[in-house]
């Protein structure tokens, strides 16, 4: 998924290299969009204030205005650059399980859990989105798209999984990622909140027995093969 830059943004065209202001432009983007993750994070939502966020990244709030006009503009940014940062932890874990279908699916999911502080944080930003996502039409397509992505990368790695025959499941990979990204929303949450009757362990446990279930899996999914420090998606 792609996402527009803001109107005066100098842009690369085709065979035209980055300049120094074009790469100036875009780390002091960045540091917002940071920026502005922190504070939601801290303050919540409805307490965050343009002129925060530009205190926070250090910039002044009319280059702030002049990459974001206005706060759904940046916080629409904010949901695509948290989920571009964890792609990349994605691949990284991926890559670390190796081609085994459930070590695969199983790394995916945990990392769709409150699993370390990185992903901790992360989760309260997205909680707090999440709901903005619920009031703005134009930010709910924003958070559609991110989840089509997970959907996907979920669905393609119980396909890949029957096509080996580690999975026997007859029900679409599609509803059972649907299924289980939405399990571990569920329990995400409660873990998050601190809930008495339910740990991090529970919630690995019975996303690794039910998830293992609908797959058709010999059994539970085994145990994820660490977390990597960084955002959640």
């Amino acid at each position: 998924m792609t996402s527009s830059a803001p109107a005066g943004r100098p842009q690369d065209g085709p065979g035209r290299p980055p300049n120094q202001r074009d790469l100036a432009a875009a780390e002091a983007r960045d540091r917002i969009l940071a920026a502005a993750a922190e504070c939601i994070v801290r303050d919540g939502l409805a307490k965050v204030r343009m002129a925060g966020i530009a205190r926070e990244a250090g910039v002044s709030a009319g280059l702030l205005h002049y990459h974001f006009d206005t706060k759904e503009q940046l916080f629409a940014e904010v949901l695509t650059y948290s989920h571009r940062l964890s792609s990349v932890l994605n691949q990284q874990l991926l890559q670390h399980a190796g081609s085994d279908a459930p070590h695969r699916l199983s790394a995916f999911l945990d990392r769709c859990l409150p699993s370390d502080d990185g992903l901790a944080h992360e989760w309260l930003l997205w909680q707090e989105l999440d709901l903005l996502c619920l009031r703005k039409p134009e930010l709910a397509k924003v958070g559609a798209d991110l989840y089509e992505d997970l959907y996907s990368s979920v669905a393609a790695i119980i396909t890949d999984g029957i096509g080996t025959g580690h999975f026997t499941t007859d029900l679409p990979p599609r509803m059972v990622a649907e299924t289980a990204v939405a399990l571990c929303d569920g329990l995400g949450a409660r873990v998050l909140a601190n809930d008495p009757n339910l740990t991090l362990a529970d919630a690995r446990a019975t996303l690794a027995a039910t998830v293992g279930t609908l797959v058709g899996h010999d059994g539970p999914l085994p145990a994820g093969v660490g977390t990597l420090t960084g955002a959640r998606t």
